[in-house]
């Protein structure tokens, strides 16, 4: 028997292609995207009522949240679209998506109705049921993001390549 050079992953070793780390890059990505930039070019007061109405933040930290928010999402999503800092843009999309995770399973647990999640702004209403599958959709694709994200056309790949 011939020794191999390289060893062999065991059989329960789901082998990720690296396709799939751009697919779920570019789909994260253009939905971030799509969010924050249906939130940014509303008035901020718009995205602030629904932020309100979680009832988590102070109301001194609202309409910062809600000025600041949409920008972070547009970014991050922009930047995991192309590609550019992967692996940090995935970390960043996690963060925020358990953040809404956990904004949502505390409305539910305090009895609050959201008649908006504010996921898309005022442009797309989730049921508070219907914006924690997608969220938790969102963040498996920003897992897969992290680990196989910059495999395939990325600027990170085009950059590191270069040098």
């Amino acid at each position: 028997m011939k020794p191999s050079s390289t060893p062999e992953k065991p059989a329960h070793v789901l082998e990720v292609p690296p396709w799939a780390g751009l697919a779920a890059r570019v789909i994260l990505g253009l939905v971030m995207a799509a969010s924050g930039t249906l939130k940014a070019s509303s008035p901020v007061e718009e995205f602030a009522v629904v932020i309100e109405s979680y009832g988590i933040l102070p109301d001194s930290m609202i309409i910062t949240t809600a000025s600041f928010l949409p920008w972070l999402e547009l970014v991050l999503g922009v930047a995991l679209a192309a590609g550019y800092l992967t692996r940090q843009a995935a970390i960043g999309a996690s963060a925020m998506l358990l953040a809404f995770i956990f904004a949502l399973f505390s409305t539910q647990l305090r009895g609050i109705h959201l008649p908006n999640c504010g996921c898309f702004g005022h442009g797309i209403h989730l049921s508070t049921a219907q914006a924690l599958l997608f969220d938790a959709c969102l963040t498996g694709l920003a897992f897969l993001s992290y680990k196989k994200g910059s495999a395939k056309l990325s600027l990170d790949n085009w950059i590191n390549s270069g040098l």
